[in-house]
């Protein structure tokens, strides 16, 4: 029996000095990655947690980030690999960034690319201000040196970004495997994570249509429709995914309607009716946060897909998302399905237009009656209602609001 090969073979042969991520210099991160093979639970918790707020810091990616994916890369596709299901959420954070800001439209790789080209042709004259700048600021020379190597730092979308991108996306053919896993949870993030690599689609969702057939997890089963959606042909996944708004379990209905509203959003097919009523159905599930997608915030995820679907929207749908805004799991999700339900209502257009409060119809004087209590529940200068109204045009006060509406 042949001895298993090192994941981290070559690990020291890399620069890492001269690479950045969040702090400085990645000079720190080969223990980290080391940490990751120890037998203590916590010391490979604590290490996934420092290389999380390092090289993929609040979802930005930096030089040093595309090394440590195909590291971690390595890491997961061993068999003895500990936390293999946080391994494979580290490689999603590490290619995409903040997921759930890819959701409900899908990654934009084609508009990243394209910025990152954009950027390697400024290479020479970044590095050259990055190099005025520390001589004005008197670095010393290693620092000086680390600026200039990495002009990118800070700025998104980049060469950095596409690259860890791409670490990832290279691994992925041997990653799919983790789609038949006797362990659900992989099955779950592997599906997830395939759902972030549309120029992957041809050989990917073949796969996920055999687990569709099959996965009996709800979590799985989920990550799977959610993942067609982000990457099928939109026909393919009205075909296929329509028949789950039918399943007993409410978490599986909403991955079928999310696939479905992104169907109808990026095809030219209406949403069906049972794909709306699910989505108004689900902003006001619990938060599953065992779940990756999206960070586990139901309720907010499917409020943006109904965003993204909001032309088919019947003023019927809008009284009934208002009328849920009280019921919603969390402050979050209710500012969520609060921009959703005002941009159904209040459709601004044009630079600075505003909304006319004398001059509101039934469905916008039924929604504004549903935001004034939860304008006054959380009256304070960190609310995010008077900020969210503003986006739509909204600008005047509570006072002049309740006025507006006490007018007939």
């Amino acid at each position: 029996m042949s001895a298993q090969a090192d994941p981290l073979a070559g690990l020291d042969e890399v620069a890492w000095e001269w690479l950045v991520h969040a702090y400085g210099s990645a000079k720190d991160v080969p223990p980290n990655l080391r940490a990751l093979r120890s037998q203590d639970a916590r010391v490979r918790r604590d290490a996934l947690t420092g290389l999380n707020s390092s090289v993929t810091h609040q979802g930005s990616r930096y030089s040093a980030s595309a090394p440590v994916a195909r590291f971690v890369v390595e890491l997961a596709l061993t068999p003895d690999a500990l936390d293999r299901e946080n391994l494979l959420g580290f490689l999603c954070t590490l290619a995409v960034g903040l997921d759930d800001e890819r959701l409900p439209a899908g990654v934009p790789v084609s508009e990243w690319r394209y910025g990152a080209a954009c950027l390697e042709a400024e290479r020479d004259s970044l590095a050259a201000r990055a190099a005025e700048r520390a001589d004005h600021e008197m670095r010393p020379w290693p620092e000086r040196e680390l600026w200039i190597r990495n002009p990118f730092s800070g700025l998104t979308p980049s060469p950095d970004t596409v690259a860890a991108y791409d670490a990832v996306r290279d691994g992925l053919p041997r990653l799919v495997r983790f789609l038949a896993s006797p362990r659900s949870v992989e099955r779950a993030r592997v599906a997830y994570l395939v759902g972030m690599f549309p120029e992957s689609a041809a050989e990917t969702v073949p796969l996920l249509v055999d687990r569709l057939d099959v996965e009996a997890d709800e979590h799985a089963l989920t990550s799977a429709l959610v993942a067609h959606g982000l990457i099928a042909v939109p026909s393919e996944t009205l075909d296929r995914v329509a028949r789950f708004l039918d399943d007993e379990r409410p978490l599986v209905r909403w991955g079928a309607a999310t696939a479905l509203a992104r169907a109808s959003a990026t095809g030219s097919e209406p949403p069906s009716r049972p794909t709306i009523g699910t989505l108004v159905e689900s902003t006001v599930l619990e938060d599953v946060p065992d779940l990756r997608i999206h960070d586990g915030w139901i309720g907010s995820c499917a409020a943006k897909s109904l965003a993204s679907i909001r032309r088919w929207l019947t003023t019927d749908d809008i009284r009934d998302l208002a009328d849920r805004l009280p019921l919603t799991s969390s402050s979050f999700n209710c500012d969520q399905l609060l921009d959703t339900v005002l941009s159904a209502a209040f459709p601004v257009t044009g630079p600075g237009a505003t909304a006319r409060l004398d001059h509101l119809t039934p469905v916008q004087r039924h929604v504004l009656h549903a935001v004034l209590p939860i304008w006054e529940l959380n009256d304070s200068w960190l609310s995010e209602v008077p900020r969210v109204l503003a986006r739509h045009g909204l600008t005047g006060t509570r006072t002049e609001i309740e006025a507006a509406l006490a007018t007939r």
